[in-house]
């Protein structure tokens, strides 16, 4: 099967190294309301942009196996990206393309594989149990759905924590980063400083998913 060939690939060290970093105990800000002036701003902000890519590495942790890889996730818009892992010399392992009713699967060994429904296909090729469309607002720091009681919020406007069904996602430590935003035909485009997130911890009953990103890059707004 595609995922044994994977598997052998990965230097179990190096796997053991990044996922106990990842592990490492935040210090938490005090948390704010969801009426917070710098919280309201930001979260607006972050709803502005659907373009956009991301590079970094990825550590999955369930009860029987463990798996980490570099990754790229490039977003064209809402319900439609390409989620690709590969290893540290540019081999890829898989990669996943989505949009809106059709998700396809390629693997190294060139087997191709599509369905409807991604998290599925995803998880029935290679047994890996990541949310795929629920991670599109989450890794721009950004709840699903706005159940306000299930949320906790950084007193600098940043999201610390999510609820989510039986999700528990954590934002552990923000970058700065720049967002486009188109001009007015007389000063050219601008830009402002955004905080998106750097590391983050997905938790799902005994499995994880640890993200650790290295870089941002978010395509021009317009007005």
């Amino acid at each position: 099967m595609p995922i044994t060939m994977i598997k052998n690939l990965v230097i179990t060290a190096s796997l053991i190294l990044f996922l106990a970093a990842c592990e490492t105990t935040p210090v938490k800000q005090e948390t704010t309301v969801w009426d917070d002036p710098l919280w309201q701003k930001h979260y607006k902000r972050l709803k502005t942009f659907e373009t956009y890519q991301l590079k970094g590495r990825i550590g999955i942790t369930h009860p029987e196996d463990s798996f980490s890889s570099n990754f790229i996730w490039q977003q064209q818009e809402p319900n439609r990206f390409t989620f690709r892992m590969y290893g540290a010399f540019g081999q890829t392992y898989m990669i996943l393309k989505v949009q809106p009713n059709l998700s396809t699967l390629d693997t190294a060994d060139d087997e191709h594989y599509q369905g409807y429904d991604a998290r599925e296909l995803l998880y029935g090729v290679s047994g890996w149990n990541i949310p795929v469309s629920l991670m599109q607002d989450w890794i721009k720091g950004l709840p699903t759905g706005i159940n306000k009681s299930d949320l906790l919020i950084n007193a600098d406007g940043t999201l610390q924590q999510i609820k989510y069904l039986d999700y528990v996602v954590s934002f552990v430590r923000y970058q700065d980063a720049e967002l486009p935003i188109a001009g007015n035909g007389t000063d050219g485009d601008k830009t402002i400083n955004l905080k998106m997130p750097d590391k983050i911890r997905i938790v799902q009953g005994p499995n994880k998913i640890a993200l650790s990103i290295r870089s941002w890059e978010i395509a021009v707004s317009g007005d």
